[in-house]
């Protein structure tokens, strides 16, 4: 009886330690998998893998650029000021779900700060190209 108990105990700590350690390399993706659930959460979708991955450094003080980007992030309900001055990863999804059809594919950019989506946009990238916030009914610009 006590061998028995033994190997159970032992078998629920193997158990454990493999649901541990894969959770861990779900949740260590650098943050693509929250980025998908983000994006989702405002009604787009995407192809799954982001086509790049950059690093972003939010200035400490923003400019009219950053400015007006952040003015984007309010039409969604986001704010990048509790993040100035701080370093992340920006990644680019293509959004399959565009409402219209507009000429050219329309990227999903989102912002990732210690781990978590914390801002973003939905834009294209020709010189007649748009930008907007994650808001589906945002107008373009």
């Amino acid at each position: 009886m006590k061998l028995l108990r033994t190997v159970l105990i032992i078998s629920a700590l193997s158990a454990s330690a493999v649901f541990a350690a894969a959770y861990t390399a779900l949740s260590d993706d650098g943050g693509k998998e929250k980025c998908i659930v983000f994006l989702s959460g405002f009604g787009w979708r995407t192809d799954g893998e982001p086509s790049s991955e950059d690093t972003v450094n939010i200035p400490p003080v923003f400019d009219e650029v950053y400015k007006s980007y952040n003015k984007i992030q309010l039409e969604a309900g986001l704010d990048l000021t509790p993040y100035a001055g701080k370093s992340g990863t920006r990644y680019t999804f293509t959004v399959t779900n565009y409402p219209t059809d507009v000429g050219e594919p329309v990227y999903a950019d989102v912002i990732v700060i210690d781990g978590e989506p914390v801002a973003g946009d939905i834009m294209t990238v020709s010189i007649r190209g748009f930008m907007h916030s994650l808001a589906k009914n945002a107008p373009a610009s």
